[in-house]
């Protein structure tokens, strides 16, 4: 029995100079979800756009507020932390990967500690684990798996014995 191969759609080819090609193109992008400016930027490239028409842009998109990296990190952190159940480590590495500074991944972990408690997080994931486990060394290694800080770990730990 022969399987058959899915043909793939051609990639557009984008004249490197045409603004309105490229702001569809950042639309597209900025409507599937919200991204850093070195995201859209690398993505932009990544199609083919000049660098002139992507810093332009870029810029166009900031003044109408449709990219700003501080409301980015803090909206990607708190939806890793509270709907996928990662922790600030993870956090920290997956905003680095998408091109925020370190200035602003680190105030948007400052504020989102003072918002969330992250010990309840960690806890619940923890006693989870533990009970389909039974093993405090797996829990903990699962924990920073997860992106837990070990001090939070080390709590966690201590309240499930």
């Amino acid at each position: 029995m022969k399987r058959k191969m899915k043909k793939k759609k051609p990639k557009k080819i984008f004249d490197p100079s045409d603004i309105k090609a490229a702001e569809k193109s950042a639309e597209y992008l900025i409507r599937y979800r919200m991204r850093s400016e070195k995201e859209l930027l690398w993505k932009l490239k990544e199609k083919g756009f000049s660098d002139e028409i992507i810093l332009e842009l870029i810029e166009k998109l900031k003044k109408y507020k449709l990219i700003n990296d501080k409301i980015f990190a803090y909206h990607f952190a708190y939806d890793k932390l509270t709907l996928s159940k990662k922790g600030p480590l993870i956090i920290q590495m997956e905003l680095r990967k998408l091109g925020v500074d370190e200035y602003l991944i680190q105030d948007t972990l400052i504020q989102l500690k003072n918002e969330i408690n992250i010990y309840e997080i960690a806890f619940e994931l923890g006693k989870k684990y533990y009970e389909k486990n039974n093993d405090l060394i797996k829990t903990k290694n699962f924990l920073y798996k997860k992106g837990f800080e070990q001090s939070t770990i080390n709590y966690v730990i201590a309240d499930i014995q």
